[in-house]
């Protein structure tokens, strides 16, 4: 069996990048999605996920560079680090598949970045959200303690929403 062609290599690498993202993307609609329904399940599961895709996409990045290393070699290219700009440049009409990928990967990794930004945003606005809350409903409580030392309440203690309450 004969050494792989280093160009069909980079361009496998870059193929498995791009279904990466695009599960990535997918995941962060249904984080999107799930912190707007507040499912906390929904949202661990979203987390742990982007964690695991987080780590497939190190990886696949190191065999990029390295498959992106070796074309460079085979192609005589001597920049550090091999840029997928170069080598397509050196590559010609051969490179045609190889800037196509080039665009599809840099646009979705575009797309995920924008979603990271957006459900950023959404998740501090939602905690904003219940901050205020907890300060509002902490506005409600009584100032002074419910219970005296002996355990029975003090007569007409407490806040509006707790005498409302009971």
């Amino acid at each position: 069996m004969e050494a792989a062609d280093p160009l069909s290599g980079l361009e496998r690498v870059l193929d498995a990048e791009e279904a990466l993202y695009v599960e990535m993307h997918r995941t962060l609609q249904q984080e999107r999605t799930s912190l707007a329904e507040l499912d906390a399940a929904g949202v661990e599961a979203a987390v742990r996920a982007k964690e695991s895709l987080a780590d497939e996409a190190a990886f696949l990045e190191e065999r990029r560079v390295a498959a992106a290393r070796a074309l460079a070699e085979d192609l005589g290219v001597h920049a550090e680090p091999p840029t997928l700009a170069r080598l397509c440049d050196e590559l010609g009409e051969r490179g045609a598949s190889l800037r196509e990928a080039h665009s599809r990967l840099s646009a979705l990794i575009g797309a995920v970045q924008e979603l990271l930004h957006i459900n950023a945003a959404f998740a501090g606005e939602c905690l904003g959200q219940v901050s205020t809350s907890l300060q509002l409903l902490g506005r409600l409580l009584p100032d002074d303690t419910l219970y005296a030392p002996s355990g029975a309440a003090p007569p007409q203690r407490g806040g509006r929403l707790v005498r409302s309450c009971a």
